[in-house]
């Protein structure tokens, strides 16, 4: 099903001009970089004993059969991967709506001093590229575009997200010192060519993923077991306006807009398989 956006063909020339910018990425923002070997627990037959922190993509908004009001779903690539012969999902505080500073103060009491494996999906809330789609569609005005836009440069042209991300992957090694810790990031939304707008929008997500890479990047600097799940090829071909979206793809449900289907969260579980090479 192809989608038919309010978007298309609509351009917003100042807004695109500030995102584009943004392609150069901050300095200290490192590029995509070749994945670490796999460590434990996926070197041994032992069962990890798992945690799943993060946002509305860990909870698994968008799937549907919703168990409560964080919008966790049992079609979520938490749930998913706790299916896997060597995963035993003990916790999934995870919830629509948080922020980095969420997790920090509400979800990390889940973690101990046993717990062997921890995913992460946290940053999108702090850009907000839904609202800047909000903002940037008819009749809204160009003004509230560009105050969206503006707002995203701003944080995004600074490191912020990356130490921010750092300081979480910290925390959470703190309270999980045998722990490896995967963080994933998210999906390119739209389809390449889609209209001017989402190609900003895009490009804003490749920032943005750039940024929590480098987060974890420098953790595992510093001696953290903790490693970037890039999730972007999996999607490709299946962004809003493909002929098989893995993203919800209506812009009039909050809900599910831009958020995996079924089908996206299946894909988020294999490329933790493939991080964790487990079958």
């Amino acid at each position: 099903m192809t989608a038919v956006l309010p978007w298309k063909g609509r351009v917003i020339g100042t807004a695109a001009a500030a995102i584009i910018a943004l392609v150069a990425i901050p300095a200290g923002i490192a590029g995509p970089a070749a994945a670490a070997p796999p460590s434990s627990p996926s070197s041994s037959s032992t069962v990890a004993k798992y945690v799943a922190l993060g946002d509305s993509v860990a909870a698994g908004q968008g799937a549907g059969g919703y168990v409560d009001a964080c919008l966790r779903s049992p079609s979520g690539y938490p749930t998913l991967l706790d299916a896997a012969p060597r995963t035993n999902l003990l916790r999934n505080p995870s919830c629509s709506g948080a922020t980095i500073a969420d997790v920090a103060a509400d979800q990390l009491s889940q973690l101990n001093r046993g717990t062997t494996l921890v995913t992460l999906t946290v940053g999108a809330n702090e850009v907000d590229l839904t609202g800047i789609l909000a903002a940037c569609t008819p009749p809204s005005p160009v003004e509230a575009c560009l105050a969206a836009v503006g707002a995203a440069q701003a944080y995004l042209s600074t490191d912020q997200l990356a130490i921010d991300v750092g300081g979480l992957v910290g925390a959470i090694a703190s309270r999980s010192p045998g722990a490896e810790i995967l963080v994933t990031g998210y999906a390119i939304p739209f389809r390449p060519g889609y209209s001017e707008l989402t190609d900003q929008v895009n490009l804003l997500t490749v920032v943005m993923n750039s940024q929590v890479q480098a987060g974890v990047g420098g953790a595992a600097a510093s001696g953290i077991d903790a490693r970037y799940v890039d999730v972007t090829g999996l999607f490709a071909g299946h962004g809003v306006g493909s002929a098989d979206p893995w993203l919800g793809i209506e812009p009039t449900d909050p809900i599910t807009f831009l958020h995996p289907n079924a089908a996206g969260y299946v894909a988020y579980r294999d490329a933790l398989l493939t991080a964790l090479a487990l079958p």
